[in-house]
């Protein structure tokens, strides 16, 4: 059983809740254990997209830096846009804010969570799904707007229990979380978890 040790720099503690049920899944699917770092958990909490876009480089180095030697670091960062450019145009900025730093190492234990539009886009395809929708009503949401999206799946879809906290539904979703389904129907999804794949088979190779 390998042990990854792991760090998540993203936009919000849904983003962070969601990662956790993933990760969760993947030890029932691989002989490994995600453990976090619980001091960069605690210096890294989440942030909005700008905080994130600013602070990738500082979180970037010293996750893998002596003061956590991280195996792997989630980047979380909506795309808020459906534009099929998108996800390699962001990609690249990530690139250009580490240009320079010779660290061919690091950026393969880099795992990006670049939800096309929103996280909650990846999260109304599981509510709808729960709900017994048509798989119609699943696929091609990414390009409804954010705030659409939003408001349906935290104002009008009734909570259980009614008190329910927004990042108490991530987690309640997540954790039903169908890999391969959600990956057949949100291409952003699908790029997010084929980068964790290919990490999982460098890693468990070495």
């Amino acid at each position: 059983m390998s042990i990854i040790t792991y760090g998540f720099f993203g936009e919000d503690k849904g983003q962070g809740r969601f990662l956790t049920e993933y990760l969760r899944k993947m030890e029932t699917l691989h002989p490994v254990l995600f453990d976090a770092h619980p001091w960069f958990s605690q210096k890294y909490q989440g942030v909005n997209n700008k905080g994130v876009d600013k602070g990738f480089r500082e979180a970037w180095l010293r996750g893998f830096g002596q003061e956590c030697e991280l195996d792997c670091l989630f980047v979380g960062r909506d795309l808020d846009s459906n534009t099929p450019t998108i996800r390699a145009e962001r990609h690249q900025v990530f690139i250009d804010k580490v240009a320079g730093i010779d660290r061919p190492n690091w950026w393969a234990r880099t795992v990006f969570i670049l939800p096309m539009q929103c996280i909650e886009h990846w999260l109304l395809a599981l509510q709808r799904r729960a709900d017994g929708r048509p798989s119609k009503d699943t696929r091609d949401l990414e390009g409804i707007l954010n705030d659409a999206v939003k408001r349906e799946l935290y104002e009008e879809h009734p909570r259980t229990p009614t008190n329910q906290s927004k990042d108490d539904l991530v987690t309640a979703l997540a954790a039903d979380l169908d890999i391969e389904w959600l990956a057949g129907v949100s291409v952003s999804f699908q790029d997010f978890h084929q980068q964790v794949e290919a990490y999982l088979a460098k890693h468990l190779v070495a």
